[in-house]
């Protein structure tokens, strides 16, 4: 028995009718969806701390999401974890065309178009290229993801001026359909005041800012890592006030 059959036995036992953990049995894939998010981010932490141990620990982590998640879907009679490793490899064949097919691909430049041209066959169905970026990530992070979309088809500088003039504003809330979750309705002039602090959505600032992370992509600047740089300098500079105030407090 390998260490990944061993696991998937433990999550067997955690799901069981009736020796399992009444935790686990309740758990449904929505409810722990938050819980591979949060374990991803721990990930994230350990390979911007170039931390071996630590790694390699939630590397484990993230993989009982998984090893869970198959395990749910498997009691309920629908996949189980061979099944998805069984997708996703034959997935990664077909998007490497280059190492198990006959296209060549020497550059990483090459790599790339290679990759997007399988994808793009993969998802030849879908109503709209700009499908199945999701609404969950990050702000940040998705408008890269969509910018990356928008440069292949060469419609980056129209979409992000449209977001700027409001001429998309009409739009919102209506497409695929549906209101769109992560759009909230911008408060009028006599709300802003009785909403708390920090909560009123300001459309126009964030198209500023939209209009700043697409210059610094342009430019080869990843600004999800940069602004987590960042980020990381403020908690450094707000731990050593933190000290400093705590050391003049104790030497008063």
């Amino acid at each position: 028995m390998t260490s990944v059959d061993a696991l998937v036995a433990v999550v067997d036992r955690l799901l069981d009718p009736e020796h399992g953990c009444v935790w686990n049995r309740e758990q449904t894939h929505a409810s722990l969806a938050r819980y591979a998010v949060e374990e991803t981010y721990e990930l994230v932490d350990a390979i911007d701390g170039d931390d071996t141990e630590e790694l390699r620990e939630e590397l484990g982590d993230v993989l009982y999401q998984v090893v869970l998640h198959a395990g749910i879907a498997a009691h309920q009679g629908r996949f189980d974890l061979d099944d998805v490793a069984d997708s996703v490899r034959e997935k990664m064949q077909r998007r490497h065309p280059h190492v198990f097919g006959d296209e060549e691909a020497h550059t990483v430049e090459d790599v790339v178009r290679v990759w997007r041209a399988a994808k793009a066959a993969e998802k030849a169905g879908r109503s709209s290229v700009y499908a199945g970026v999701p609404r969950a990530m990050p702000p940040l992070e998705r408008a890269v993801k969509l910018f990356e979309r928008l440069e292949e088809r060469g419609d980056l500088h129209a979409a992000v001026a449209s977001v700027a003039d409001g001429s998309v504003v009409e739009q919102v809330g209506t497409v695929d359909g549906g209101a769109d979750p992560v759009a909230p309705a911008v408060p009028a002039v006599g709300e802003a005041a009785q909403q708390p602090f920090g909560s009123r959505v300001d459309v126009a600032w964030g198209a500023g800012m939209l209009a700043e992370v697409a210059v610094v992509h342009e430019q080869g600047i990843d600004p999800v890592a940069s602004l987590r740089a960042a980020v990381a300098l403020l908690e450094a500079a707000a731990r050593q006030a933190e000290q400093v105030s705590a050391e003049e407090v104790a030497g008063s």
